[in-house]
């Protein structure tokens, strides 16, 4: 875990003080990411979560962008230069993934109340042409009931 927040810090101080060509954006993805149908204990035969709310959660709980999970359950985010800069400053990494949907619209056994949550974490940087995309994914969706 240490080293992979080294490694996230890294890029960003890489990518901060890379002087940047006019003309360049900066991109932050959330790669396509499944959403289960469960408490987010084992998601490996859980059904999808379709039509869900999914909201990127900054600071102290800024929703910095929201999308709907499709058929299969799954979403992602792309998040341009325009968009960075409503971040809160907040390192990325302390952003969370959160599923205001209640969790009953999937299965009716399922809690009314609470949330599915999940920490991003940093994936890859990449250099397409004049962006520079910074890729992270969930860590793992999981039920909290005090949100």
């Amino acid at each position: 875990m240490a080293l992979k927040l080294v490694l996230f810090v890294t890029v960003m101080v890489v990518a901060l003080a890379l002087p940047i060509a006019k003309g360049t954006s900066v991109v932050v993805e959330v790669q396509p990411s499944f959403v289960p149908c469960s408490l987010g204990a084992n998601v490996t035969a859980t059904p999808p979560f379709p039509n869900a709310q999914v909201q990127l959660r900054c600071g102290a709980g800024n929703v910095v962008a929201s999308t709907t999970t499709n058929a299969s359950g799954v979403f992602s985010f792309s998040l341009d230069s325009t968009r960075l800069s409503l971040l809160p400053t907040v390192p990325l990494n302390l952003c969370n993934l959160v599923v205001t949907t209640p969790l009953s619209t999937c299965n009716s056994t399922l809690p009314l109340v609470g949330v599915l949550e999940s920490r991003i974490q940093f994936i890859r940087s990449s250099v397409l042409g004049l962006r520079i995309v910074l890729t992270f994914g969930p860590v793992g969706f999981r039920y909290n009931s005090l949100t």
